[in-house]
């Protein structure tokens, strides 16, 4: 089982002072440069902490990492890995009920994936940070 009090060193995300309150952490899965680099901005401006991945295979092997966010904001259309691709891989892990996601997509079929396991909130694309904020406010 992972040590998740004590994640693995990682230089863009040195640990909190000792007594302090860790910042929340959420894991960015976006292809689109701009969007991931505006989410990502819009997040660490409210705290967080972000994981800011291309791809969905790249958030697979960060999902092995002990310490791991538990909350996922998952673009559905990446190259190598799509977002549907990672949520069954997810849905395959002894581990999945600990993981939470938020879809983020322009696909007019996205909404379908509310009923999903792990899935706890589809964002359709364009959208105001803001909405994202508040959404990922509640569940990280």
């Amino acid at each position: 089982m992972p040590d998740t009090k004590n994640p693995p060193f990682d230089p863009d995300f040195p640990p909190a002072p000792k007594g302090s309150r860790q910042p929340r952490t959420v894991v960015l899965v976006e292809d689109d440069v701009d969007n991931r680099e505006s989410i990502t901005e819009a997040l660490k401006a409210e705290g967080f902490r972000v994981h800011s991945l291309a791809r969905g295979d790249e958030a697979l092997k960060l999902l092995d990492t002990p310490g791991c966010p538990e909350l996922i904001l998952l673009d559905l259309w990446m190259s190598r890995m799509g977002g549907r691709e990672l949520l069954a891989a997810i849905a395959l892990r002894p581990d999945r009920d600990r993981f939470r996601v938020i879809v983020i997509s322009a696909d007019h079929e996205a909404g379908a994936l509310a009923a999903r396991p792990r899935v706890v909130e589809v964002i359709r694309k364009p959208f105001a940070l803001e909405k994202l904020l508040d959404v990922v406010r509640r569940f990280a």
